[in-house]
């Protein structure tokens, strides 16, 4: 059986990823920040192939504890998704003074510092798994050159998450030739899942239809690994 760990698995685009990897049969390690959803506690009840983790990716002593409690259970992964993010505009833009110069940290301590630093604390179980795949959840305004006709965007958002993709392409460089295969991946404005597991109807698409998609993306060999792309939830292939 096949080992996954999920970022930002407590509701939404992550939780629908560990239902999808769960149904086709790997064990999902499951990472929980938010202590006010318990949409994964009632998954583990119906399937105990989830195992929940505590972790904040923008806290570098939170992902070593949870690499030591994954490695209580097993000392191989097969793939990691990185899909933990945080969101939301911020009074973060020269058109409205004055700039709020703490937020920018925050989005990029989780949005890139946080995937990178997973993949540097999670690397000796990924060296051990079978798979070795690295996926990362994107987005469309990580694009700097599909940019230019979208003014009055917040910058920490779209600055940390085009940082996520260089990292990303860093770690390629290296890692590739190890024998590591990557996916990046937009998966579109998806509704927000509340706690009671019901969806919002501010949004165009459902986190579950995405997830399928995206499980799919993530699992299947691509026909040339070696090209580092980004594909969205309709598998078009984006600029980034």
């Amino acid at each position: 059986m096949p080992n996954v760990i999920v970022t930002g698995a407590d509701r939404g685009l992550g939780f629908f990823l560990c239902r999808e990897f769960l149904a086709r049969g790997w064990t999902v390690f499951a990472g929980k920040f938010p202590q006010d959803y318990n949409l994964l506690e009632r998954e583990r009840e119906k399937n105990p192939a989830l195992k929940i983790i505590p972790l904040d990716v923008g806290d570098k002593d939170s992902i070593e504890r949870a690499r030591n409690c994954v490695l209580e259970q097993t000392d191989a992964l097969d793939m990691l998704i990185s899909n933990a993010a945080l969101m939301g505009e911020t009074q973060c833009s020269i058109d409205k003074p004055p700039m709020d110069l703490k937020a920018p940290w925050d989005f990029f301590r989780v949005n890139a510092l946080g995937p990178t630093r997973m993949i540097e604390y999670f690397l000796p179980l990924l060296d051990n798994g079978k798979m070795k795949r690295l996926c990362f959840v994107s987005s469309e305004v990580s694009c700097i050159t599909l940019m230019k006709h979208r003014a009055g965007n917040s910058y920490p958002y779209p600055m940390s998450k085009s940082s996520l993709n260089m990292s990303v392409r860093l770690m390629h460089n290296l890692l590739y030739p190890q024998g590591y295969s990557f996916r990046l991946y937009h998966p579109g404005w998806m509704k927000r899942q509340l706690q009671d597991g019901a969806l919002s109807e501010f949004a165009a698409y459902d986190p579950a239809e995405t997830a399928f998609h995206a499980a799919e993306y993530f699992e299947t060999p691509l026909g040339d690994e070696q090209r580092l792309v980004m594909y969205d939830y309709m598998s078009q292939e984006w600029p980034f």
